[in-house]
């Protein structure tokens, strides 16, 4: 039980401490490490509590067991108390810590695909009857709009559909990087990035961390697109154009949307400030990924003294 203590609460001081220690960390100028980081504690809530379950299934004592149970003595002497008064709930709460959310999850994910699949079907159907492909450029759609207008339809055979507006109002750097930073969402698979973060915040709104991270990821990506896109003083100067021309609600992964003011003064700040902010992030990085071993620690600290007091 000592082992599986910990893991819960490794677990629950990530899913509750890693989105407010990431919402501070400025990722600005350095959006893949945060996307990293994210994606990080999505991995260590569901590693944490699949450990857990693992080790609450396990024939007998689990491996480390023994190692917690001797270095904490106190605890390991009423272990077998607590083991044997639990023994019969064992079985049925660990078929329902896997198979509930399992289905919760699996559920939710086979909506989201079914609805994500129609919808780019839908859509593809109107570009093959309005939309031209370009010539000179695989993958790129061509829609006669005079609205500027780029954004990325991910999938199989993933493309970019640029509007007439958008190339009439930009030079010729201008538009280069405007398509770097929409070819750079499909190579870095951010839809589907997003696709997973969505899915764990419809599947489990009442955590956290999946609750906070579409938003946050959000404006990482772009961000990463931005960095993708080689010359950013050009981008930035193509985003002012294209915010300043269009009047349409923004979409997901669209050229313009609510993290523009950030992204303008990222592309915008000098190389010196960038590197700084790199440094920063990574150490507010490092700093986080200590809280659950931290918060294990203490919380079997605190169980073992206890312990000891209701033992003397």
């Amino acid at each position: 039980m000592i082992l599986i203590a910990a893991l819960l609460v490794a677990a629950v001081a990530v899913a509750v401490g890693a989105p407010a220690a990431l919402s501070r960390i400025d990722f600005a100028a350095a959006p893949s490490i945060g996307i990293a980081a994210w994606l990080g504690a999505f991995a260590a809530t569901l590693g944490y509590v699949a450990l857990a379950l693992i080790a609450l299934a396990w024939p007998g004592y689990p491996p480390g067991e023994s190692f917690a149970g001797s270095a904490l003595a106190c605890l390991g002497t009423i272990e077998p108390i607590v083991v044997t008064w639990t023994a019969g709930f064992i079985a049925p709460v660990t078929a329902i810590g896997l198979t509930a959310p399992t289905g919760q999850l699996a559920r939710i994910a086979i909506g989201h695909r079914g609805r994500g699949a129609a919808l780019r079907r839908k859509h593809n159907e109107l570009v093959e009857v309005l939309g031209r492909a370009d010539a000179a450029h695989a993958n790129l759609v061509w829609l006669e709009h005079p609205a500027p207008l780029a954004y990325s339809v991910a999938g199989r055979g993933g493309y970019v559909v640029v509007t007439d507006g958008l190339a009439q109002c930009l030079t010729d750097a201008q538009w280069q990087a405007v398509l770097a930073h929409e070819h750079a969402h499909l190579r870095a698979r951010h839809h589907q990035i997003l696709g997973v973060c969505q899915v764990f915040a419809r599947a489990f709104p009442w955590i956290p961390v999946f609750a906070a991270a579409p938003a946050a990821m959000a404006s990482l990506v772009e961000l990463a697109a931005d960095r993708a896109a080689g010359d950013p003083r050009a981008l930035a100067a193509a985003l002012r154009i294209v915010a300043a021309r269009t009047t349409t609600t923004a979409t997901a992964l669209g050229l313009v949307d609510e993290s523009l003011a950030l992204r303008l003064e990222c592309l915008c700040a000098p190389a010196r400030s960038r590197a700084a902010a790199r440094r920063r992030a990574t150490l507010g990085v490092l700093a986080t990924m200590l809280l659950a071993p931290a918060a294990s620690i203490i919380a079997i600290g605190a169980s073992a003294a206890v312990a000891y007091v209701l033992m003397i």
